[in-house]
């Protein structure tokens, strides 16, 4: 479990009280194999956020484009963390990113 602390480090600060449950690394596998929609994953991503069990600060303060795609890398990155082959933590980051170009709102 952890809490992204500064979205132009990255840094990445481990809290032991709280964990991502497994139902969300089943969103992120069911989402970057096609199964669910993006405004499904978005919603997981967006309840984590909310239950401050990850820290997504949106640093960009433009309106999301509903119409913007997330990038591929992200979808594969989700698939791969839903599969136990990368971190908690870049997982994150991936997130992390959406949050600071406007793709996604995480509040």
């Amino acid at each position: 479990s952890f809490s992204v602390i500064d979205g132009m480090t990255n840094k990445v600060q481990l809290k032991k009280e709280t964990s991502i449950p497994n139902w969300i690394r089943n969103n992120a596998a069911w989402w970057a194999s096609g199964a669910i929609e993006d405004r499904d994953f978005i919603m997981g991503v967006q309840y984590l956020a909310q239950q401050k069990i990850i820290k997504v600060d949106n640093t960009n303060t433009n309106p999301v484009d509903p119409y913007q795609e997330i990038p591929e890398w992200v979808r594969n990155n989700a698939k791969w963390w839903g599969d136990g082959l990368i971190t908690d933590s870049d997982f994150v980051k991936g997130i992390q990113y959406l949050a600071q170009q406007g793709i996604i709102q995480v509040r």
